[in-house]
């Protein structure tokens, strides 16, 4: 974002907040309301204590920069949703996410779409399906590996 941002600039960066606070509404998280010291970059990251999870809105041109992430999931010991719109040529606007996963070496998994099944939010690869699915709990993040599979006639 440019030093002075524009109205189309502003009411990107609105509609990625709203994607990622109705996440965090339909997994009813509860978010910090004192958060941690975090450095001024980080600002605008929401945290969700209980679920070890941070939630970051980001624009579609951060899409790639994870580094930066990464260090605040060292720091915090939380995994991370980075949450966009995209905004593809043709057809509509579609909330993308992807999932770092804490550790040593945090493991990231790229452009997920959020799906409500069974009033559960899940996690499911917008391309590749060979891709794990993940659960949003208020406990946190599931793996595939961790709840029953997703059948294909759910997606």
């Amino acid at each position: 974002m440019s030093k002075y941002p524009t109205a189309t600039e502003r009411a990107e960066e609105m509609e990625t907040l709203m994607a990622a606070l109705a996440i965090i509404q339909v997994a009813e998280l509860d978010l910090d309301e004192k958060p941690p010291i975090l450095p001024v970059q980080c600002a605008h990251y929401l945290i969700a204590a209980d679920a070890d999870l941070l939630i970051v809105p980001t624009k579609p041109s951060a899409a790639g920069d994870h580094h930066a992430v990464e260090d605040i999931m060292c720091l915090s010991r939380c995994d991370a949703l980075l949450v966009r719109v995209a905004r593809p040529g043709a057809g509509e606007k579609r909330v993308l996410v992807d999932i770092g996963i804490d550790g040593l070496v945090p493991v990231w998994w790229r452009e997920y779409r959020p799906c409500l099944i069974e009033r559960a939010l899940h996690f499911v690869p917008d391309q590749d399906a060979s891709k794990p699915a993940f659960k949003l709990t208020k406990h946190g993040l599931e793996r595939a590996a961790d709840f029953d599979a997703l059948s294909s006639e759910w997606l």
